[in-house]
C-alpha cells in the first residue's frame, strides 16, 4: 500500500509550485541559449577566458608540451587572434593542469569558434553527469523522485554555471569531482571521496582546503586524495618535463602576485576583492597578504570542527567547509561561484527533513534569479547579495552544528 501511494505521489499532475519553477527553469534555459548564441556573434567572444585553454590546445596539438607554459609561445598564440596589447602584461595567462592538454589539443582546431562550440558540448556531458549524481545524491539523502529531479534541474541551470560555460572555464569539471567527494563522503566511501577531491584539483586552492579536513576525520579518503595528486603530478611531469614544470611555476607565481595577465583581483568574490573594493587604498600586496591569512585560519577552523568527525560527519560540516573555502579563497572570479551549488544543495536537504519541500525546491531557482538581475543592474549589488548568501548560508550550518 506504502508503495502504491508513493507511486501515485509522483504520478500526479504538477502542483501549482511545480509549474512555476518548471517555467522559471524554461526561462533560464531560454535566456541562457540566447546569451550563449549571440556570443558566438560577438567580437568579445575572442577576449572571453577559453582563449587561454585553446592557447594550451594548440601548443599541445603543435606537440611542443615542453613549452606549454611558456609566456612568449602563448603570446605567439594569442596575439593573432585577439591582437597585441588586448591584455595587460601581453597574454591571458594559461596555467592550467598539464593533464588537461591532451584533451584540450582534441578540441583546438584552427576555427576559434568551431573550438569553442567544440569545448562546450564536451563540458555539457560533464554537466549531464553532475546532475545524474546529484540527483542520486538528494535520493539517498531521503529526498522523494520528483523533488530531487526539480532541484537536480535547478543546480545544472544554476547562474554561475553557466557563466562559467559561456567564459568558456572548464569549472563544471571541478564541481564533478566536488560532488563526487560530497556524495562518496555521505555513504563512507572514502576512496571515491578522496579520489573525487583529486579530480577537482583543477583548482587546487578549492581542492585542497577542503582536503585538509579530512586528514583528521576521514584518513582513508585524505590518502588516497594524496596518491590522486601523486598520478596527476606525475603524469603531468612526464607531459612537460622539468623545463615546464618550471614556467609552470612561475606562471603561477605572476598570477599570485599581480593584476595583469587577464586577472583582476578587485572584481573576485572572494575576501581579497572585498578587501580591495572597501579599502580603494589599500596595497594589493598587504590585501594578499591577509587574505591568505585569513584562508589559513579558515583550514585550521575547519579542521578543527572536522576532528574525529568520522562517523559523525554531517551535511552541515561540508556546506560550511565549501562557503568558508569560496569566501577566504586567494583566486575566485564569478564563474567559480558554481561551488555554491554543494551548500545550497545541503541546504535543501535541511529544509525538505524540516517539511519545508517548497523552500527546497526555490532555493535554487531564486538564487540564479538573484545573481542574474543584480549581475546585469549593479556589479556592487551583485557582490552584496553574494556576500549575504553565503553569510546566511553560515549561520545556518553553525546554528544546526549547534543545535544537534
Amino acid at each position: 500500500m506504502r508503495m502504491m501511494a508513493a507511486r501515485s505521489d509522483n504520478a500526479r499532475w504538477l502542483s501549482p509550485g511545480e509549474i512555476l519553477l518548471t517555467a522559471v527553469l524554461a526561462l533560464l534555459v531560454v535566456l541562457y541559449s540566447f546569451i550563449y548564441v549571440r556570443l558566438l556573434d560577438d567580437p568579445s567572444m575572442y577576449g572571453t577566458d577559453f582563449i587561454s585553454f585553446y592557447t594550451a590546445g594548440r601548443i599541445a596539438r603543435q606537440g611542443d608540451l615542453h613549452h606549454l607554459f611558456d609566456l612568449e609561445a602563448q603570446r605567439s598564440i594569442q596575439e593573432p587572434i585577439v591582437g597585441a596589447g588586448a591584455f595587460t602584461g601581453g597574454s591571458n595567462l594559461s596555467q592550467h593542469p598539464p593533464y588537461l592538454a591532451p584533451l584540450l589539443a582534441c578540441l583546438a582546431l584552427n576555427d576559434f569558434i568551431l573550438s569553442f562550440i567544440l569545448w562546450t558540448l564536451v563540458r555539457l556531458a560533464c554537466l549531464v553527469a553532475c546532475g545524474v549524481i546529484i540527483y542520486r545524491f538528494l535520493q539517498a539523502e531521503g529526498i522523494n523522485l520528483r523533488p530531487s529531479l526539480w532541484i537536480a534541474l535547478s543546480a545544472v541551470t544554476f547562474f554561475p554555471l553557466f557563466l562559467s560555460l559561456l567564459s568558456g572555464q572548464d569549472t563544471v569539471w571541478i564541481l564533478l569531482g566536488l560532488l563526487v567527494w560530497m556524495s562518496a563522503l555521505m555513504r563512507q566511501r572514502e576512496v571515491q571521496a578522496g579520489l573525487g577531491l583529486a579530480f577537482a584539483s583543477l583548482n587546487p586552492t578549492i581542492a585542497g582546503a577542503l582536503a585538509l579536513p579530512l586528514m583528521v576525520t576521514r584518513r582513508k579518503a585524505a590518502l588516497w586524495f594524496l596518491v590522486g595528486m601523486v598520478v596527476l603530478g606525475l603524469y603531468s611531469l612526464l607531459l612537460i618535463g622539468f623545463e615546464g614544470a618550471r614556467d609552470l611555476f612561475s606562471l603561477l607565481a605572476l598570477s599570485a602576485g599581480g593584476s595583469e595577465y587577464g586577472l583582476n583581483p578587485s572584481a573576485m568574490y572572494n575576501l581579497l576583492g572585498l578587501l580591495l573594493r572597501t579599502f580603494p587604498n589599500l596595497p594589493l600586496a598587504t590585501a594578499r597578504q591577509i587574505s591568505w591569512i585569513v584562508f589559513l585560519i579558515s583550514l585550521v577552523s575547519m579542521m578543527a570542527l572536522w576532528w574525529n568527525k568520522r562517523y559523525a560527519l554531517r551535511l552541515e560540516h561540508i556546506g560550511l567547509a565549501v562557503v568558508l573555502a569560496v569566501f577566504t579563497s586567494p583566486h575566485l572570479h564569478v564563474h567559480s561561484l558554481t561551488f555554491l551549488i554543494l551548500p545550497a544543495l545541503v541546504i535543501c536537504v535541511l529544509f525538505y527533513k524540516h517539511h519545508r519541500q517548497s523552500l527546497a525546491l526555490a532555493l535554487i531557482p531564486a538564487t540564479s534569479l538573484l545573481f542574474m538581475i543584480t549581475a546585469f543592474y549593479s556589479s556592487t549589488w551583485n557582490h552584496l547579495v553574494v556576500y549575504l548568501w553565503m553569510l546566511l548560508a553560515a549561520i545556518l550550518f553553525i546554528g544546526c552544528l549547534k543545535n544537534s
